[in-house]
């Protein structure tokens, strides 16, 4: 069977991997556009990074936003919305650390997530 590239690109999975980290449009695009016609392991690879990072960061910002304020001690310093701030650092740092794997062709899990999200959707999104 003939492959099939989307806009005639045949990176190894790069593209994919890169279009991944735009949120839900880039992952929807590199999965469906470049993943699907031509998987490789690669374009697997950051789509499930990138799927296990969403998936935590949307867990702990909505887990943080319905707990009880009265469990989170709050003081000038510390408080939710400092709290989410750091959060979002955090996971702004993992995805630029993901994004430049990704551009560079590398396989380099995301510090802390990344090797759960290998196992955790290995069979989800498969590469060959």
């Amino acid at each position: 069977m003939e492959r099939r590239y989307l806009f005639g690109i045949d990176d190894g999975g790069r593209t994919a991997g890169m279009v991944s980290y735009f949120f839900v449009i880039g992952w929807s695009i590199g999965f469906f556009g470049f993943h699907q016609p031509n998987k490789n392991t690669l374009s697997a690879f950051h789509l499930r990074q990138t799927l296990c990072l969403y998936l935590a960061f949307l867990v702990i910002w909505f887990g943080l936003s319905l707990a009880p304020v009265s469990l989170i001690a709050q003081s000038a310093l510390f408080n939710i919305d400092n709290l989410k701030l750091v959060i979002i650092a955090a996971f702004l740092g993992l995805w630029v650390y993901g994004l430049n794997a990704a551009t560079n062709a590398q396989e380099k899990p995301i510090p802390v997530i990344g090797p759960a999200a290998q196992y955790i959707f290995a069979c989800i999104i498969e590469g060959h």
